[in-house]
């Protein structure tokens, strides 16, 4: 039984920056980032998520104990609790779910005051088998809160993964953050990353894919092989854009990108379907049931609010201006991961359930191949191209 510090927690995790202390923290944005947000209570939460996050491990260890401690956010507009938290330990084709409802709770009401409720921490165990022989570990954080990570120990030598595969930077919105998925590894990124071999980053950030410049930088300072920008529907939620800012705004985040990363493979998504968005403008109104609802406000001749029907002919337009001088950049429409026959999985009118997040996941596995190198074409479990 070996005791393994902090550094070791910090060393082995992927898809997200570190905060070390007595403690190892992931979160998904760096820290001067973090600054630079005015202190949003649900971008602070959401950036906290450790949505795609995980601990890669090779090791012959029959067992692994994990201690660390949630937080997860409740926002008082939300009527419900929220969920228990959900972990996931992969030891090759063996997938193992765990079930917290324990740790802290912070609230957050409508004037973004925050009241930590405070909770315990938790323990995992887990166990391995094995016969002896290393292979590969991968604990998958929960996708629906933060988490802050204590100590880690094992029956054998730990050692942090070497990163292996193509580096997969996604930028989105709640519906890449999932945060209505039933684990950590059907988050849809997640899903075609694992497919795909790939060594993602996501950064969908629930509510908040509204092309900050901080996300944009910290997008151009990271490593990567694949950036994809799915972007839309948080614009007509908030009512965040006027047309005319829009196009700017979007122009500048892939100029931003393009400094650090200018020949990379980036990829511009619009939004999936949403009915009450399609051709009405935000901000989105909620029923009492939670049914997602256009806005009520009256609109005026040439007030430049967007719909989503209108972001998509702006993106694609933007795209093909652009790649006359960028061949490495491209355009997707949003509705070929998530269209109009698929609105049976939008239970609030705007987010898929977990099905419809499995669907995503499985249309992205197959579209990407065309934007990846010859090595990654090969889907998880089948023979690696030459």
């Amino acid at each position: 039984m070996t005791d393994h510090p902090l550094d070791l927690l910090q060393a082995a995790v992927r898809g997200a920056f570190c905060e070390e202390g007595r403690r190892v923290t992931p979160t998904r944005l760096p820290t001067w980032a973090r600054r630079q947000f005015g202190g949003d209570a649900m971008l602070g939460s959401a950036v906290g998520h450790t949505s795609g996050v995980r601990l890669e491990y090779d090791t012959a260890a029959t067992w692994l104990e994990l201690q660390l401690k949630f937080t997860r956010t409740w926002f008082s507009f939300v009527p419900f609790p929220p969920r228990p938290v959900v972990m996931a330990l992969v030891v090759g084709d063996i997938e193992h779910f765990f079930t917290f409802d324990e740790g802290d709770i912070m609230h957050v009401d409508e004037s973004d005051n925050t009241r930590l409720e405070a909770g315990r921490t938790s323990t995992l165990r887990a166990q391995l088998g094995g016969d002896g022989a290393v292979r590969r570990v991968v604990v998958w954080l929960p996708h629906n809160c933060s988490v802050e990570l204590f100590d880690i120990r094992a029956d054998a030598v730990l050692s942090p993964s070497p990163r292996a595969g193509l580096r997969w930077i996604h930028y989105g919105s709640s519906i890449s953050h999932c945060l209505e998925a039933d684990t950590p590894v059907g988050v849809w990124p997640t899903m075609a990353a694992r497919a795909r071999n790939l060594d993602l980053h996501n950064l969908g950030l629930a509510g908040n894919a509204l092309l900050d410049g901080f996300a944009a930088r910290t997008i151009r300072d990271l490593a990567a092989d694949l950036i994809t920008i799915k972007v839309g529907i948080n614009v007509v939620n908030f009512g965040a854009f006027r047309r005319r800012t829009f196009v700017s705004a979007v122009h500048g985040f892939l100029d931003t990108i393009r400094e650090g990363h200018p020949d990379t493979q980036l990829v511009v998504i619009s939004q999936i379907f949403c009915p009450v968005h399609e051709d009405n403008p935000g901000p989105t109104e909620w029923s009492s049931t939670g049914q997602s609802m256009p806005t009520s406000l009256p609109r005026r001749p040439l007030d430049g609010q967007l719909t989503l029907s209108e972001i998509r002919q702006l993106l694609r337009s933007m795209v093909e201006e652009r790649s006359s001088d960028d061949p490495h950049l491209r355009y997707l429409n949003g509705l070929e991961l998530f269209g109009p026959d698929d609105h049976g999985h939008l239970p609030d009118g705007l987010h898929p359930d977990a099905e419809g997040y499995a669907l995503m996941g499985d249309r992205m596995t197959h579209i990407m191949q065309d934007w990846l190198p010859g090595a990654a074409h090969s889907l998880s479990g089948s023979p690696t191209a030459p």
